[in-house]
């Protein structure tokens, strides 16, 4: 249907648009949250089991993401989350080690390959501690292990006191 153009290429119309065609995409949600977007992928999305390391799928969901942040001038925090399963290998002692290793890969990988300015970037592991469902079957688990891409939209904030 013929809607009213909200200005052609304003960054919310296409911001809005790509977001769009992210959601379509099974194991990624958006959220919109006060001042910011909230862009959460299942862990398989992006890595293999236990590891830190992206995968070849999650290399080409980043790189649309990466294209998406360049294309405004937010503030871009990404944070890791776990289930709540013990880890315990060398590379990973916990689950902290392991949420904010991902974190870590994506903001690298951001920098490296995205041409983000590293300035924009932050990286934080919540580990277990924020879980969107209770950790009592296996398909809610895999909902926990995600990592969110979080765009701060507001410049509002930079003037508060």
């Amino acid at each position: 249907g013929e809607s009213t153009p909200r200005g052609e290429d304003s960054p919310a119309n296409s911001l809005d648009e790509a977001l769009g065609e992210l959601i379509a995409e099974p194991g990624i949600n958006v959220k919109y949250e006060n001042e910011e977007i909230r862009i959460s992928f299942e862990d398989a999305l992006l890595f293999d089991l236990g590891k830190a390391a992206i995968n070849s799928g999650g290399l080409a969901l980043l790189n649309n993401m990466a294209a998406l942040i360049l294309k405004n001038s937010c503030a871009v925090r990404v944070e890791g989350h776990t289930d709540n399963v013990p880890i315990h290998t060398q590379r990973f002692p916990s689950n902290w080690d392991l949420s904010t290793a991902r974190a870590v890969s994506v903001v690298k990988y951001f920098i490296d390959v995205g041409k983000i300015n590293p300035e924009r970037l932050s990286a934080v592991g919540y580990g277990e501690t924020r879980p969107l469902a209770p950790n009592d079957s296996a398909a809610k688990r895999a909902r926990n292990r995600r990592v969110e891409i979080v765009l701060e939209m507001e410049d509002a904030k930079k003037n508060v006191k």
